[in-house]
């Protein structure tokens, strides 16, 4: 006799597949594979890594797998079991759907002596170096899936932080805070102290990340670095790196907050659930 459990759970991974693979994810699938094959091919001729499409070939796995994560957002959720099933999938399952195609059609191009080629052409129209080919066809023929499935398992999370639990802890607090300690906040505050908790996380992954990117310092330079670029601004132009850093700035700050309020908040209903 089967086990009920273990049924259960073999009933819903079978229904998250089926999900991964229907509708407008099967649309965004093929889309995704179809770029990151273009990808291939246009990198082959890229030899000084002008173009951005040659970058399709890791990014695609990424684009697909952080849309699966997204879609959960406005989904009819039962339960947050359906957002952590997803999560799991889109970081593990999702980014294969993508890479794997992508890596069989590159080895079947460079099977063909035209493209191999190609690119051995387009390293000698550029004085030997090949952005894209350069370590060799073995090496980019292992290279290329495994980078597009690591970057694939990791905008997932970054989705799920930043965009997806955000709007679910807005849309369905009950859910999103469902087994954690935000369920003894009292009744009136609980639902926007879920949200400060998850929007405040989701705002502060956000900053790091533009912090990071756009090279900026340390905190205290903010004030300097915010009179240069709206200096700058004065003049009609500015820098990107600039705009993303002060900006990271601005989300750590107020992701901060929000997640201190939120959890002064579960401290306080502790508190009196302690005393009660």
């Amino acid at each position: 006799m089967v086990d009920p459990v273990v049924a259960e759970d073999s009933r819903i991974w079978k229904d998250e597949f089926r999900s991964l693979l229907s509708g407008v994810n099967l649309v965004v699938l093929i889309a995704a594979i179809a770029a990151g094959v273009w990808g291939v091919f246009d990198s082959m001729t890229d030899a000084d890594g002008d173009r951005v499409w040659g970058n399709l070939t890791v990014a695609a796995p990424g684009i697909y797998a952080g849309w699966c994560m997204l879609e959960v957002a406005w989904k009819r959720l039962a339960s947050v079991a359906t957002v952590l099933v997803r999560l799991v999938s889109s970081c593990i399952v999702a980014p294969a759907f993508v890479a794997l195609p992508v890596a069989v059609i590159q080895a079947i191009a460079v099977a063909f002596p035209s493209a191999r080629q190609a690119i051995a052409d387009a390293e000698a129209a550029n004085s030997g170096f090949h952005y894209w080919w350069s370590e060799g066809m073995a090496s980019q023929l292992f290279l290329v899936p495994l980078g597009g499935y690591v970057i694939g398992m990791c905008i997932p999370l970054g989705v799920a932080l930043i965009i997806t639990l955000p709007i679910v802890s807005i849309r369905a607090p009950h859910i999103a805070g469902a087994g954690s300690h935000l369920e003894k906040v009292a009744k009136g505050q609980r639902d926007s102290t879920t949200a400060f908790v998850f929007c405040g996380l989701g705002a502060t992954v956000l900053g790091i990340i533009l912090w990071v990117f756009g090279e900026g310092g340390s905190i205290t330079e903010f004030p300097e670095d915010l009179g240069r670029f709206m200096q700058a601004m004065s003049y009609g132009y500015f820098y990107w790196d600039d705009a993303m850093w002060l900006l990271g700035v601005v989300f750590v700050v107020v992701g901060v907050a929000l997640m201190g309020w939120g959890c002064v908040r579960v401290l306080f209903a502790r508190a009196r659930t302690a005393h009660g």
